[in-house]
């Protein structure tokens, strides 16, 4: 039982650190040891629903980008001087966003090799393999490739934006819609550094009380669902049918926040009827809900949405 765990001073001070879930006190105002472990649970739940929705996010964005300029540059088309850029000019240094691409994959060749010696014992020189690059890549590598610097007449923008973002567009100038998607894509790759670093994933400047959380977490679902749909509409149909969408959307809810917390209150179940209406009440909701048998002892479960 909850009640009987040695939260101080084993849980919360020494494995955990009271600086760590001094946030938790301070936004979400637990009653008791109990409730505030209860959040902080609840935030690696959050975590691990988001997490393949962020995965959905990096793949099919690098796949997209990849596949498109591939097969105009080539499979290898960031190396050399394929990949041009609107402010080149001779002896003048590369911008940032241009010189961060080329390191990022320069590191992604290296990891490869790397990879390749270590798994497979391979000797010597490593011949890069085109997806084993790509799958290398840092998700920053996307980032900058939809930065102006490769917007222009023969540059990759727009020659190849409607190709990578094959949804409805919600401008419809290009450069406008470069600037859209760039500005998606940095929001969700800081947000998925704090998923993958195991940070309150609900935290950014202005969130204060629980309902910022939930509305921050529910925003930054909005705004994976907008760009999947960008790439193309089946990713996000993808998510949906899987459930993957609705269980994130439930995840990021006070009513998962209070089971946690060991608050949620128990349905007693009597009947074939009472659990059959249960069972209804959870799918409408998109809700996990607290049973119990009626018998001795009691025996709890959870009823989940299909």
């Amino acid at each position: 039982m909850p009640h009987t765990l040695q939260y101080r001073p084993l849980l919360i001070d020494s494995l955990i650190s009271n600086e760590r879930i001094n946030s938790y006190q301070s936004v979400f105002h637990p009653a008791n040891d109990v409730e505030l472990m209860g959040v902080y649970l609840w935030n690696a739940h959050v975590c691990g629903a988001l997490y393949p929705l962020m995965g959905a996010v990096e793949i099919t964005l690098r796949n997209a980008i990849d596949q498109a300029i591939a097969a105009d540059l080539g499979r290898f088309w960031w190396a050399g001087s394929k990949l041009r850029y609107r402010s080149f000019a001779p002896g003048v240094d590369a911008p940032h966003p241009v010189q961060a691409v080329r390191e990022n994959f320069a590191k992604a060749t290296r990891n490869y090799a790397a990879e390749q010696r270590r798994r497979h014992a391979v000797r010597g020189n490593v011949t890069p393999h085109h997806h084993g690059v790509i799958a290398k890549t840092e998700f920053s590598t996307w980032e900058f490739l939809l930065d102006a610097e490769f917007m222009g007449r023969g540059l990759i923008w727009p020659k190849h934006l409607s190709s990578v973002f094959r949804g409805p567009w919600p401008v419809h100038q290009a450069s406008a819609m470069l600037a859209h998607v760039h500005d998606l894509v940095a929001t969700l790759r800081d947000f998925r550094n704090r998923l993958f670093h195991h940070e309150p994933v609900w935290k950014r400047y202005g969130v204060l009380t629980e309902t910022d959380a939930l509305q921050h977490l529910q925003e930054k679902i909005g705004k994976v669902e907008t760009l999947l749909a960008l790439i193309h509409p089946e990713n996000l149909r993808l998510l949906q049918a899987n459930g993957l969408l609705r269980d994130a959307h439930r995840a990021c809810t006070s009513a998962e926040i209070r089971r946690f917390q060991h608050l949620a209150q128990a349905r007693q179940i009597d009947s074939l009827d009472v659990l059959a209406e249960l069972v209804l009440r959870s799918t409408q909701e998109n809700s996990v809900l607290t049973a119990q048998l009626h018998q001795e002892p009691p025996q709890s479960f959870l009823i989940l949405p299909p």
